[in-house]
């Protein structure tokens, strides 16, 4: 059903757009924008492409552009061009803007509310995702950004942006990827709780391992091998719970 509404939407879209020899024809940012908010029924001047210059033409297609949605969280624009004797396909990033409410528009009742996850700081792509990365906001459906489809953080947490995001930008999950925080023969931190404190110590990485992942490790000292849970500050947390698992480990008590 999606499928065929978006062809439609990019028809019309692709009809309004200004002929090759007019006086002032669509950049591909500008165009990508228009596109965007017409698809989604948003308002002109709500949906801004990023890392891309502005000034760079759309450029000519034979047979018209073709525009689609490539994501599930719809924060990229695909724009193709099949008719040319070299099919071209190109990618825009977007962002939507969340406009500002008026004081009267921010008291709906609860019920009308909806949360969804947002970047609480500008990140890379790449960054792997903290908690402390994170955040939720509140607002009423009509100012939700189309794009936002998590209300969960931890949903988020451990994975790497697949692209760049500003502080106050909505994430959906085709945002962030699994990563590997620990890569092979490298060394990382292993600790064990116990009542009271834990131990922690050196271990060599066996194998790379995602956030999550049961990857086995080696004391250098002793030779001795160990299986442990990566974590998403690129630790290893073992198993046991007894501070004799991590042999040569320093121990620390728990405030």
């Amino acid at each position: 059903m999606l499928k065929p509404l978006t062809s439609l939407v990019a028809a019309l879209f692709a009809a309004s757009l200004p002929n090759a020899g007019a006086a002032e024809p669509l950049s591909l940012a500008a165009a990508a924008e228009r596109f965007v908010e017409r698809s989604t029924s948003l308002p002109e001047g709500s949906v801004r492409a990023q890392s891309i210059d502005r000034q760079m033409p759309l450029g000519d297609c034979p047979a018209g552009w073709e525009w689609s949605f490539p994501y599930e969280a719809r924060t990229t624009v695909q724009v193709s061009c099949t008719a040319s004797p070299i099919p071209s396909k190109r990618f825009v990033a977007v962002r939507y803007l969340v406009p500002e409410t008026r004081a009267q528009d921010r008291a709906p009742s609860a019920g009308a509310m909806r949360r969804f996850v947002v970047a609480a700081r500008d990140l890379g792509v790449g960054a792997v995702l903290r908690p402390e990365d994170l955040e939720v906001v509140s607002v009423p459906p009509r100012d939700r950004a189309f794009s936002s489809t998590l209300s969960d953080p931890e949903t988020l947490v451990g994975l790497a942006l697949t692209r760049p995001v500003r502080r106050g930008e909505s994430l959906g999950r085709a945002d962030a990827r699994n990563a590997v925080a620990i890569k092979r023969n490298s060394v990382v931190a292993a600790w064990s709780s116990f009542p009271g404190g834990r131990v922690v110590t050196k271990l060599t990485a066996m194998q790379s391992g995602k956030v999550g992942d049961w990857i086995d490790a080696e004391n250098p000292q002793t030779g001795r091998r160990l299986r442990g849970l990566v974590q998403a500050d690129g630790t290893l947390k073992m198993g046991g719970g007894a501070p004799d698992v991590l042999a040569q480990g320093t121990m620390s008590r728990a405030d």
